[in-house]
């Protein structure tokens, strides 16, 4: 089966799941309960959001890898998805607006990963344009999504309570993409991954980047082949750290590259986006 007949195949398991349905016995006169919303149980639905964090499928043969904590709100997914439809009049302009909206600026989230992705590119010789964010596989730990309106913090979320629930899931989108680096943006990613390939996972954020991403050589590779599988956990992009010391960690990554590929094809042997959608007639 090809990568994205696996993605499907476990996108289709996913919609089953209901562990983040109620964090707790609370009622509400909206929601009825708290809890998280399972994108999956409308395979339409998830499979037809605009994003970079949602753009899987297209994705699917990267050999990079970035995990985010989670989506945030359901109705900013349910946003980009009316306006893709929206976009669409016939059916050969479903490849221009997915890549439109896909491309859009989005976030500051995604606007500083591209300037540290980019920036630290330079730094090792290796020049890149914004473009360069097609060649990484995108997910989130927890790939429910939340209700209200709000990103920040804890609000409508339990990070350990969903990112524990969640784990396994992201562990099999590992195992189908076999990406050649996983970046890992601030603590509950890490400590996704960590529990799931029994790496121990330290108490705070700072303590596991001394750890498993002061230098190339305490990366730690989580695959039991001889394709390795390399977790690099860095901050946030919006941490409140400084920019030199932000891309120093996406250094690390260019190093790891440059030890399996030769500077000059480098970029050739990453480039990985391809339009599986319009095979699939998205």
């Amino acid at each position: 089966m090809s990568k994205v007949d696996l993605l499907i195949d476990q996108f289709k398991e996913m919609a089953n799941c209901t562990k983040c349905k109620r964090f707790s016995e609370k009622k509400t006169e909206t929601d009825g309960c708290d809890g998280l919303i399972n994108i999956f149980q409308n395979e339409q639905f998830a499979l037809n959001i605009p994003s970079i964090w949602t753009d899987w499928i297209n994705r699917s043969d990267s050999k990079l890898m970035i995990v985010g904590q989670d989506w945030g709100p359901y109705i900013d997914m349910e946003r980009l998805h009316n306006k893709y439809f929206e976009s669409i009049v016939e059916k050969d302009d479903r490849k221009k607006a997915w890549s439109e909206i896909v491309n859009e600026p989005e976030s500051m989230t995604k606007k500083l990963m591209t300037e540290f992705i980019v920036q630290s590119a330079k730094e090792k010789g290796i020049i890149v344009d914004e473009t360069i964010l097609d060649s990484f596989f995108v997910t989130n730990a927890v790939l429910c999504a939340r209700k209200g309106t709000n990103y920040r913090g804890n609000n409508n979320f339990k990070p350990k309570f969903c990112t524990e629930n969640c784990a396994d899931k992201l562990k099999k989108e590992i195992e189908i993409i076999k990406p050649l680096v996983i970046i890992t943006l601030g603590y509950w990613p890490f400590y996704s991954i960590g529990k799931s390939y029994g790496i121990p996972v330290y108490k705070t954020l700072g303590e596991n980047l001394v750890r498993y991403s002061s230098n190339i050589n305490n990366i730690i590779n989580i695959s039991k082949d001889n394709a390795p599988t390399y977790v690099l956990p860095v901050y946030h992009p919006t941490a409140q750290i400084k920019k030199n010391d932000q891309i120093s960690y996406y250094c690390l990554m260019w190093e790891l590259l440059l030890t399996h590929y030769e500077k000059s094809v480098l970029l050739e042997q990453i480039h990985s986006y391809k339009d599986y959608r319009g095979k699939m007639d998205l």
